[in-house]
C-alpha cells in the first residue's frame, strides 16, 4: 500500500497567489479590495534584488511603482517617502517635492503623527538652497539612508516567480493527465472541472457600446 503524502497549504498563500495574478493583469482596484478585505498583503515582487538596486541607485520612480500596491509598515513608508522628498529637494525639483508632501498618504499620515518631523521637511522645502548637513542629521548621508531603506525593504518584500497561479494550475492539469483523468490534448474547463464542451453560438451584433474590461487570459498548455 502506497503511503499518501499530505500537504498543507495556508489560506493566506492562496490569497497571495490570487493577489499576484490581479497585479500582473492590471486589476489594481480588485487587488486593493482583496488586500483590504482579507487583511493579507502581497508584498512580493519577482526581483527583490532589482528593487534593492533601484533604491541604492536612487531610481525612485521605479521603487515607488513597485511598492505602491504593497502594504508596508507605516514607519518604513514614512522613511521611504521622506528620502524621496529630500533627494528631490537636492535636485531642486521643488514642485514635485511639495506635491509629495501635500498628497502622498505616508507623508499625510506623518503630518498627523509626527508634526515636528513633517515641519522640518516643509522648512527644508521652503529654503532657496539645499544643505546636506541640515537634511541628514547625526552624521548620516544620502548613501547611508539609501542603504538602510534597501535593507528594510529586503526584509519586508518577498521574491516570488511570476505567474504563480497559472504555473500551479498547469502543474495540476499535467498531473491529472499523467494519472489518466484528463485526456491528452483536451481543453480543460477550470470552473466546471472537466473537458470543455464546444458551444456553437450564432454571431450577433453588440447590443451595448459601454466599455469592456479585457483581461490577459493566458492559456495553459498541457
Amino acid at each position: 500500500m502506497t503511503d499518501r503524502v499530505q500537504l498543507e497549504v495556508e489560506a493566506t498563500d492562496v490569497v497571495r497567489v490570487v493577489l499576484q495574478f490581479l497585479k500582473e493583469n492590471g486589476l489594481s482596484a480588485s487587488l486593493a479590495a482583496l488586500q483590504e478585505e482579507s487583511g493579507v498583503p502581497l508584498n512580493a515582487t519577482d526581483n527583490v534584488d532589482g528593487l534593492v538596486a533601484d533604491v541604492l541607485a536612487g531610481h525612485w520612480d521605479s521603487v515607488l511603482a513597485t511598492v505602491g500596491p504593497m502594504r508596508l509598515p507605516q514607519p518604513l513608508l514614512a522613511d521611504l517617502y521622506e528620502q524621496v522628498v529630500l533627494e528631490l529637494l537636492e535636485l531642486r525639483e521643488l514642485d514635485t517635492a511639495r506635491q509629495l508632501l501635500r498628497g502622498a498618504p505616508p507623508l499625510v499620515a506623518l503630518r498627523k503623527t509626527q508634526e515636528k518631523r513633517f515641519a522640518r521637511l516643509e522648512s527644508l522645502a521652503a529654503r532657496p538652497y539645499f544643505e546636506p548637513k541640515d537634511a541628514y542629521a547625526d552624521g548620516s548621508s544620502r548613501e547611508n539612508k539609501r542603504a538602510y531603506l534597501a535593507d528594510a525593504l529586503r526584509s519586508e518584500v518577498q521574491s516570488v516567480p511570476p505567474a504563480r497561479l497559472l504555473s500551479l494550475l498547469g502543474q495540476a492539469l499535467k498531473w491529472q493527465q499523467h494519472s489518466g483523468s484528463l485526456p491528452t490534448g483536451a481543453r480543460f474547463d477550470l470552473l466546471a472541472g472537466g473537458a470543455a464542451a464546444r458551444v456553437a453560438e450564432a454571431e450577433t451584433c453588440a447590443a451595448s457600446t459601454s466599455p469592456s474590461l479585457f483581461v490577459n487570459r493566458d492559456c495553459i498548455y498541457i
